[in-house]
C-alpha cells in the first residue's frame, strides 16, 4: 500500500475522510442551503395547497424551524448511537435517513403536498444533527495526531461546499423554478447513497474498537489501514493506559456529564463554543448581505451571483484555515478571527443603520458597499476561526468514555441557539434593524474573555492530557506549549510524534 509517509496519509486514511465528508458533513451544508434561493417558490407552493391564497413568511420559515428542531433531537441522540452502534456505523445508518428525507421532498410539488415537504425536512434535519455529532467526531479520532485539525476541519470545508453546491443549483438558471426546486432537494440523496455503498468499506474508529469493544485485533488492523506514521503498539499501549486510568475511575454514565466536576469545564467551554458560533450572527450577516448589496445598487436579479460568491468565499477561508490549524494551533483561531467578527459587528451597526436611513442618498449607497466589505471581512473571520474550530476542539477537550456524550451535548446547543436566532431575530430586526448587531457582539465579547482566560491549547496533545488539565480550572493565560517536552505523553518518545507541554511563561 503505498503511503505519504512524510505525513501520515494512507489511501485509506483518504478514502475515509472523503466518503465521511462527502456523504455526512457536506450534506449538512446542502441541506441548510439548499432552502435559500428558492424561499419565493416555496412560499407560493406552500401557500396555494394550504390557504389556497400567496404563501407566508410564516409557513416558509416553519420549512427551516422543523429542520432544526429535528437537527437538535438528532444531535442530542448521536452520542448514544455512536457508544452503542460505533462512529462509522451510526453514520451508514444516517445515510439512510438522509435518503427517506430525499425520497419524500422530492415528489412534493408533483403530488401537490406541503405534507411531503415537511416531513421530508423533519427526517432530513434529523439526518442532519447525526452527522454533526457523528462526522467530526470519527474524522478526529482516525486521524494521526499531527494532521488531526486538518483531517477534523474536512467536516466544515465539506459542509460549506455543501452551501456552495446547493445555491449553485437554485440559481434562476439551474433548478429554482416552480417544478424544479424539489429535485435540487431530492438530489440529496445522491451522496447519501454512494456514502452507504462506500462507508462499509471503511474501518470504524480504532479507539471505539479498543475502548468501547475491547478488540485490539480490530484496532491494530484498523489503526494500520488509517496511519502509516504512528507507530501501532505504541498507540495500543497508550490506549491501555487511558483504560487503566479508566478503571479508577466510576464507570461514565452519559447523566455525570452534568454532574462529574472533572466535566464541568470542559463541558461548559464546549457549549459557549457552540453558543459563541450560532449567536455570534453569521445568519443575520448573511441575511443582510442581501439588503446591503441592493442598497449599494446591484440589481435583484444579480444578487443571487453574489449569494454564491460569498458562499465561495466561505469555502475559500475555509481551506486557508486548514494549514493554519496546525501551525497557529486552536487556541490561537478560536480567539484572533473573533475580534475581527467583533470589530466587523460593530462597523456593520454604524453603516446598516445609516444606510437603510439614507437608501436613496449617494451616502447610503456608499455605506451599503462599505456594509458588503465588512460582510465579507466578517465571513473570512468566522470561517477561519468559529466556523473551523468548534466541530474539532469540542471532540479533543475529552478523554473516552464521555467524548460521545459531551459532543453531542454540544452539538444538541448549536442547533437549540440557531432555532433561537431564528424564531427571535425577524422580531427583533424589525424592532431596532442594525442595532440588532449589537446583541451579537455582546455574545462574542464575553465568550471571547471566558476563553482567553480559560481554553487551553489542544493541538497534538493527547486527549487525556488535555481533559486532565481541564478537570482542574485554572486560568490558562501566560502559559505556552513547546514541543519536544512531554506531559502525560510519556510513551511517545519518538521523534516522530511532536506534543506540546504546558509551562509557566
Amino acid at each position: 500500500m503505498g503511503v505519504c509517509s512524510n505525513v501520515g496519509i494512507t489511501p485509506m486514511l483518504i478514502l475515509t475522510a472523503f466518503i465521511t465528508a462527502f456523504g455526512s458533513s457536506g450534506l449538512v451544508g446542502y441541506d441548510t442551503g439548499i432552502m435559500n434561493l428558492p424561499g419565493g417558490n416555496i412560499k407560493n407552493f406552500t401557500g396555494k395547497y394550504v390557504s389556497g391564497g400567496p404563501g407566508t413568511d410564516f409557513m416558509y420559515a416553519l420549512v427551516s424551524a422543523i429542520f432544526v428542531v429535528a437537527g437538535a433531537i438528532g444531535s442530542f441522540s448521536s452520542g448514544v448511537m455512536a457508544e452503542k452502534l460505533g462512529r462509522r456505523n451510526t453514520l451508514l445508518m444516517n445515510n439512510a435517513f438522509a435518503i427517506i428525507g430525499a425520497v419524500i421532498t422530492g415528489p412534493c410539488v408533483l403530488a401537490k403536498s406541503p405534507a411531503l415537504l415537511y416531513i421530508g425536512r423533519v427526517v432530513s434535519g434529523f439526518n442532519a444533527g447525526i452527522s454533526l455529532g457523528v462526522a467530526s467526531l470519527y474524522l478526529t479520532e482516525i486521524s494521526p495526531r499531527d494532521i488531526r485539525g486538518a483531517v477534523g476541519a474536512c467536516h466544515q470545508l465539506a459542509l460549506t461546499l455543501g452551501i456552495l453546491i446547493a445555491y449553485i443549483l437554485t440559481l434562476d438558471e439551474v433548478l429554482n423554478t416552480e417544478t424544479l426546486w424539489p429535485l435540487a432537494v431530492g438530489l440529496a440523496g445522491v451522496p447519501a447513497a454512494i456514502s452507504m455503498f462506500v462507508l462499509p468499506f471503511c474501518p470504524e474508529s480504532p479507539r471505539f474498537l479498543f475502548m468501547n469493544k475491547g478488540n485490539e485485533h480490530g484496532a491494530r488492523k484498523a489503526f494500520v489501514k488509517l496511519n502509516s506514521k504512528e507507530d501501532v503498539d505504541m498507540f495500543i499501549e497508550e490506549l491501555k493506559e487511558e483504560m487503566e486510568a479508566a478503571k479508577r475511575r466510576p464507570k461514565f454514565k452519559c447523566g455525570q456529564i452534568f454532574t462529574a466536576k472533572d466535566l464541568r469545564m470542559p463541558v461548559l467551554l464546549a457549549c459557549l463554543i457552540q453558543i459563541q458560533q450560532q449567536l455570534s450572527g453569521i445568519n443575520a450577516v448573511i441575511a443582510y448581505s442581501s439588503t446591503m448589496l441592493e442598497t449599494a445598487g446591484l440589481d435583484k436579479s444579480q444578487i443571487q451571483y453574489c449569494v454564491v460568491g460569498i458562499g465561495a468565499f466561505n469555502v475559500v477561508m475555509t481551506i486557508i484555515a486548514l494549514p493554519l490549524l496546525e501551525r497557529a494551533g486552536r487556541r490561537q483561531l478560536l480567539l484572533w478571527p473573533a475580534v475581527v467578527l467583533a470589530l466587523s459587528l460593530l462597523v456593520l451597526t454604524i453603516t446598516v443603520t445609516i444606510a437603510k436611513q439614507n437608501e436613496n442618498q449617494p451616502i447610503g449607497r456608499t455605506l451599503g458597499i462599505v456594509s458588503t466589505v465588512f460582510i465579507f471581512i466578517y465571513i473570512g473571520g468566522f470561517a477561519v476561526g468559529l466556523g473551523t474550530i468548534p466541530g474539532l476542539v469540542v471532540s479533543e477537550m475529552f478523554r473516552q468514555e464521555p467524548r460521545a456524550a459531551a459532543y453531542a451535548l454540544s452539538q444538541g446547543i448549536q442547533w437549540l441557539s440557531n432555532l433561537l436566532v431564528l424564531i427571535s431575530y425577524p422580531d427583533i430586526n424589525a424592532a431596532i434593524g442594525g442595532y440588532s448587531f449589537l446583541i451579537f457582539l455582546v455574545v462574542v465579547v464575553a465568550c471571547w474573555v471566558v476563553f482567553f482566560l480559560y481554553f487551553p491549547e489542544t493541538k497534538n496533545r493527547t486527549f487525556d492530557d488535555v481533559a486532565e488539565e481541564l478537570a482542574t480550572p485554572h486560568v490558562v493565560l501566560g502559559k505556552h506549549y513547546a514541543k519536544g517536552e512531554g506531559n502525560g505523553m510519556q510513551i511517545f518518545t519518538n521523534s516522530n510524534f511532536p506534543y506540546e507541554k504546558q509551562y509557566d511563561a
